[in-house]
């Protein structure tokens, strides 16, 4: 692909607006109920079946169904007709049951054919009227009797279209952008060190996504806002043609600004990348790369569940009285789910005797032990005690199902995680010796003359995962991008990326991957 040529604009300012949206008018919500469909909405709201389907990205005739709820633009009076159909009926007069006008009498000679003619209706209708005579090769005797029909004339009539036609003819027109505008927003002016470093890795990682993008071939509008040391710019930034005019907003270390930027997105029917937001329920045009911890803890248990439906379940107490640290929403979750399926677990102690620990233990079974904190410092004191638990008893099989929170020092206790069979449930997985992530941190020490942060999760790995998968996908499906998220063939260098539709909402990122460390491999499950 030949090169083209991308602009940086600095300024104070967000981004755009979406293509595939109806007009920009308060909605209201309405609950499908049973037998109701698109064309019956149309008239109560007064609105067309297009509006209604653009409001509600991936609402299809296949999921149009009594309980859903769905977002309803406000009417301009503007509804769909009904259509008109050619229909063939048969011309009885009304009441009567009989549909034979008269019965022919056959005389020497006679055909079905001259028949037809005669009576001024079809072969077929005689046919059809006569079931002795449905056979091709039959013909008329004389003196048989034959029913002929009433005439069939062809009607007009009103018809409601079906569902399947309405949403067939109101899918938006794919439109393709000659140049994709897009919005960065960070506080890089932030008083909050954390903040600013996090500010700027992610940027770093931002242009590189922007750079490799531009050298496929993709055309870019590229504006980079500082929102202020308190976010305080947002408001005058929202104002701003950079904003109304892009196509994509970033804007990932947002935090008291999020509402604004919600309405604004919603307003100007603009795509919204954040880390993570609860208005993801509402707002169709938001994306957002983290789900809550209850949706990550789920999906978890559902993987562990299933892997390891047979093993001695074995909680470990770590003695953390950290409510900021302490997994007890995790701990309570698997206990329902292992209730559910009657199956019975074990506790010990982080200071539990090998003695005490190896009575839980179970000779027959994958013993997996689950510990109920992700604190960093204990996470040590665990594995290397139950590294001596391993190796001095080989006739066991022991696994350790470890927090997210640990990936942070897997370089630095990665011989512990493997002699552990330690599995990590995670949005993310960085691999810092594998070719791709190599060319990753030479271009980054090129760039900006410092080694690449691989600290997971790393923030520059983000900040280029999440620019390359939404600006890669905008410029391949335009308007048409969310009903192709299953299509997207982007390997990330370190997020997990798999958007699922919440609700009547916008798109959340749900894809959860199990990282597992066994005999000095990691290998990534999901």
């Amino acid at each position: 692909m030949r090169n083209k040529r991308f602009v940086i604009l600095l300024c104070s300012a967000l981004f755009s607006s979406l293509c595939i949206m109806a007009q920009n008018k308060a909605a209201t919500y309405h609950t499908i109920q049973k037998g109701e469909t698109l064309y019956r909405l149309t008239q109560i709201y007064q609105v067309t079946a297009e509006a209604i389907c653009a409001l509600n990205p991936g609402l299809s005739a296949e999921n149009f169904q009594a309980g859903k709820t769905i977002a309803i633009p406000s009417g301009n009076g503007q509804v769909e007709k009904k259509k008109q159909v050619e229909v063939i009926q048969s011309a009885k007069p009304e009441g009567v049951a009989d549909n034979c006008q008269t019965m022919h009498k056959v005389k020497k000679k006679e055909t079905i054919y001259g028949l037809a003619q005669t009576y001024g209706v079809t072969e077929d209708d005689i046919r059809n009227a006569n079931p002795e005579l449905k056979d091709p090769n039959a013909t008329l005797k004389k003196g048989q009797f034959i029913c002929i029909p009433y005439k069939t004339i062809k009607v007009i009539k009103e018809v409601e279209p079906e569902n399947e036609e309405l949403f067939a003819s109101s899918k938006p027109t794919v439109s393709y952008y000659a140049r994709t505008k897009i919005a960065l927003m960070l506080p890089f002016s932030t008083a909050d060190k954390t903040k600013k470093s996090s500010s700027t890795m992610y940027y770093r990682g931002f242009m590189l996504a922007i750079d490799n993008l531009k050298n496929e071939g993709i055309d870019m509008e590229v504006t980079i806002c500082d929102t202020g040391k308190n976010e305080e710019k947002v408001d005058s930034l929202l104002k701003t043609n950079s904003l109304k005019e892009a196509n994509l907003i970033f804007s990932p270390l947002i935090e008291r600004s999020e509402h604004k930027l919600s309405d604004f997105s919603k307003r100007n029917q603009t795509r919204l990348v954040l880390s993570q937001s609860g208005e993801v329920n509402t707002n169709p045009y938001m994306f957002t790369i983290n789900t809550s911890n209850g949706l990550l803890f789920d999906d978890a248990i559902k993987f562990y569940m299933k892997k390891f439906s047979n093993a001695n379940i074995i909680l470990v107490d770590m003695g953390d009285t950290n409510e900021k640290t302490l997994r007890k929403s995790f701990t309570t979750k698997l206990k329902t789910a292992l209730g559910n399926q009657n199956l019975s677990y074990k506790i010990v102690n982080l200071s539990s005797s090998t003695s005490e620990i190896l009575k839980a233990m179970d000779k027959n079974k994958v013993n997996l032990f689950v510990p109920n904190s992700a604190n960093l410092p204990l996470m040590k004191k665990l594995l290397n005690k139950w590294k001596k638990l391993v190796e001095e008893n080989t006739n066991y099989r022991i696994s350790m199902l470890g927090h997210r929170e640990w990936l942070s020092l897997a370089s630095e206790m990665k011989s512990l995680l493997y002699t552990c069979d330690t599995y990590i449930y995670s949005k993310y997985w960085f691999n810092p010796g594998n070719a791709a992530s190599k060319e990753l941190a030479a271009n980054y020490q090129k760039w900006f003359n410092e080694k690449l942060p691989t600290l997971m999760p790393s923030v520059p790995a983000v900040g280029y995962d999440t620019a390359y998968y939404m600006i890669k996908g905008l410029s391949k499906y335009g308007t048409s991008f969310e009903n192709n998220l299953k299509n997207m063939e982007i390997k990330p260098y370190q997020n997990f990326i798999d958007f699922e539709r919440m609700g009547n909402g916008g798109y959340a990122n749900t894809k959860v991957g199990i990282v597992h460390f066994n005999k000095k491999l990691v290998n990534v499950e999901f």
